[in-house]
């Protein structure tokens, strides 16, 4: 058990039809209908009698293949990338990019969040020739944070080598994946579960 990082491809269009809609959300996230539990009014709705707004729009289609995960390899790779644990800067900072949440939904471990399609473009440039010595060059077991690094606890036990290819194997995925949104141009929900 761990934290794992998805990532979900769809449309600018199904992104509109999402804002602000957690039902909805929830709904195309998991491809269910009733995983969404409606949150307890207030001391104060209850009083005056509001009733709660009940969400009844549709719910957009996911397209085949249109989600991924890291897996635990996540926060290596946004290191890797970026050289940085919390958020970073510029277009290699995608999976640390936290502050575009699209509806109040909490999954448990924060909010489905939105890349848009030219912050998906921008880091899909920024990868697309990126070969796999760049992307390990900061890959120095002995002078990363790994203390700060999720899965660093598994490097500093020793295995250097396991978690360099897990890394490279999952960050060759999110590149493929995210080259895919681009050429689509689409935006990319992620979340953590």
């Amino acid at each position: 058990m761990g934290i794992a990082y998805c990532l979900i491809r769809t449309s600018p269009e199904n992104v509109e039809v999402l804002r602000n809609r957690p039902k909805a959300l929830a709904e195309f996230i998991f491809q269910e209908d009733g995983v969404y539990e409606e949150p307890a009014q207030g001391f104060l709705s209850r009083l005056f009698g509001r009733a709660p707004k009940v969400d009844t729009g549709p719910v957009p289609d996911r397209s085949d293949n249109d989600e991924t995960d890291l897996d635990k390899a996540w926060h290596v790779i946004h290191y890797l990338l970026c050289g940085d644990t919390g958020r970073g800067e510029g277009p290699l900072a995608l999976i640390g990019d936290d502050l575009h949440p699209i509806a109040d939904l909490d999954l448990g471990l924060g909010k489905p969040n939105l890349i848009s399609p030219d912050s998906v473009r921008a880091f899909a440039a920024a990868v697309s020739a990126m070969t796999i010595e760049q992307f390990l060059n900061r890959y120095v077991p002995d002078e990363m944070p790994l203390s700060e690094i999720y899965m660093g606890n598994v490097i500093e036990r020793g295995d250097v080598d396991d978690i360099r290819e897990y890394a490279v194997e999952n960050f060759e995925n999110l590149r493929q994946f995210a080259q895919e949104a681009a050429s689509r141009g689409e935006a990319i929900i992620t979340y953590y579960t």
